[in-house]
């Protein structure tokens, strides 16, 4: 709880620096600034300078979103990969990135428009743990260890993440000293120092090194891209999702069918209340496949949202859950999403990823951190409206959150994730609003899971287990579920912040990961 201000992170330290902005009279942007530099130091294994950003930021009023994700460079083509024999986009390796990195330049955007401190100041918790070091969880001691026979063999990634060859042990202090020196000429020289500096000089000749075919002028030309965000009514909640290539309007249309249905009448906990959210899901996933991709290569129709186009989905369902057509399987994302908010309600809802953990293993020799491989994501399927082009982005799988009622502030969440995102979205909103759970009751309760690309024609679902007992009630409405372990990072490490009718905060972090909500 707090009367002034909150931050919810995934990681304490990066929560505590967020609020020592913000009681040192900096904006609730100022604060996810520091958060989310934090964040690239104590949690690198999600996020990191070589990666994207999308937020949604209400300060002063109106709800504006931040699209911090890059574009595919000049060279990423179809005809190169098929040249070098792929038949899909490499995971890992140079190949793999092949999308500028935009969250850096986001900083810069949100700072210009909204930061009240000076932006070097912003960085400087960042730096102190990069430069003296921070105490490794077991999370990401575990995520490296995980990673050591995919990257281990990209000496550059070694070098930081493998000290004295071997994964760090939860609990030891890991030292960035690059990346330390990094943060420092980005805090010095400003964002642009990333794009068009002597940052980039680096970038490029590590990119070079290593085979990578990122250029200068891909750098040059990327800016991030201030949009308006997509937005539905649901049970008397203005509810705003980050817009696409961002893949939350998903979360809006699943919200619009579900809004036909009285969800207080199904216990929250029940085979009736899951098999609801399966077959919705299911629709609006179907739907997502069909529409979310880069609005510059096909706009999201202006029905999507609508009510009536969500009562057509729900009239033309069939029970079934489709036949599976699976050509990319299931994506895990390593993300890490982070809320901001001040007693006014102005907040930020900012998420962040290196993609896949760790990103593509590339780091550009000295700048300690790691190429995202977001750009994996495309396909070399010529035909498919997220095929791979040169300055287009890709789907993306990142999702934020805000929530109005009547004007004012209601909350801020979101979840790493990757696909399964807006699933825990829609799972954290009802709870709220259709059962009356407070933050942290809906972010402890236990979730589902819906895994699949936009590349599936079916999902395969999954439960904790504490919902192991209602197996045999969901196999008579033909579902099948898998469970997993209570807990498990496949539903996502959620975060968010409420805001109570007397005005104060009160935020919740996620057990399934190593986050703390902390206020004042």
């Amino acid at each position: 709880m707090g009367s002034r201000g909150m931050v919810s992170s995934s990681h304490p330290l990066a929560s505590l620096a967020g609020l020592k902005i913000l009681e040192a009279g900096g904006s609730v942007v100022d604060a996810a600034i520091a958060t989310s530099a934090t964040l690239t130091v104590v949690q690198n294994n999600m996020c990191g300078l070589g990666g994207d950003l999308f937020a949604l930021l209400r300060v002063g009023g109106a709800v504006v979103g931040l699209n911090g994700s890059g574009r595919a460079g000049e060279r990423a083509t179809i005809d190169l990969y098929e040249k070098l024999g792929y038949t899909s986009i490499p995971t890992h390796g140079p190949l793999s990135a092949i999308t500028v990195p935009g969250m850096v330049h986001a900083w810069g955007e949100m700072h210009k428009r909204y930061g009240k401190l000076e932006f070097k100041s912003l960085l400087s918790d960042a730096i102190h743990h990069a430069e003296s070091g921070f105490p490794v969880p077991y999370g990401y001691a575990h995520s490296v260890a995980s990673a050591r026979t995919t990257l281990g063999r990209y000496h550059n990634w070694a070098e930081i993440f493998l000290p004295g060859g071997e994964p760090p042990k939860p609990g030891s202090m890991l030292v960035q000293k690059d990346l330390a020196n990094t943060l420092k000429m980005i805090a010095e020289e400003g964002c642009q120092t990333y794009y068009e500096g002597n940052l980039l000089d680096r970038i490029i000749r590590g990119i070079e090194a290593e085979g990578g075919i990122l250029t200068e002028d891909d750098f040059r030309r990327h800016r991030s891209t201030w949009d308006e965000p997509v937005s539905t009514d649901y049970r008397g909640v203005k509810v705003y999702e980050t817009a696409p290539n961002s893949q939350a309007a998903t979360v809006l249309l699943w919200l619009n069918m579900l809004e036909s249905f009285d969800l207080s009448k199904y216990r929250p906990e029940s085979a009736e209340l899951l098999s609801l959210l399966f077959r919705t899901c299911t629709l609006a996933y179907k739907e997502r496949a069909r529409w979310i991709v880069d609005p510059d290569y096909l706009k999201l129709p202006t029905y999507f949202l609508s009510k009536d186009y969500a009562g057509k989905l729900l009239s033309e369902a069939r029970s079934n859950i489709g036949d599976a057509d699976a050509t990319h399987g299931a994506r895990e994302g390593d993300t890490t999403y982070f809320a901001v908010m001040n007693s006014d309600g102005e907040c930020a809802s900012v998420i962040q990823s290196n993609y896949m953990g760790f990103g593509s293993g590339l780091v550009p020799k000295g700048t300690g951190f790691v190429l995202h491989d977001r750009g994996c994501y495309f396909t070399l399927r010529r035909n498919h409206h997220n095929a791979l082009k040169p300055n287009k982005r890709t789907f993306h799988t990142l999702c934020a959150s805000i929530g109005l009622v009547d004007g004012n502030t209601r909350f801020c969440l979101g979840s790493m994730g990757g696909d399964v995102q807006p699933q825990v979205h829609v799972q954290l909103i009802t709870r709220l609003l259709d059962y009356g759970m407070d933050i942290q009751e809906a972010i402890d309760a236990p979730r589902w899971a819906a895994t699949g690309t936009i590349y599936d024609q079916s999902q395969e679902f999954y439960l904790e287990e504490d919902y192991a007992h209602l197996l045999p009630a969901l196999a008579l409405e033909g579902y099948r579920p898998k469970t997993t372990a209570r807990f498990s990072s496949l539903m996502g490490h959620a975060q968010g912040i409420v805001r109570l009718p007397s005005g104060a905060l009160m935020g919740g972090a996620d057990p399934r990961g190593d986050g703390a909500a902390i206020g004042y």
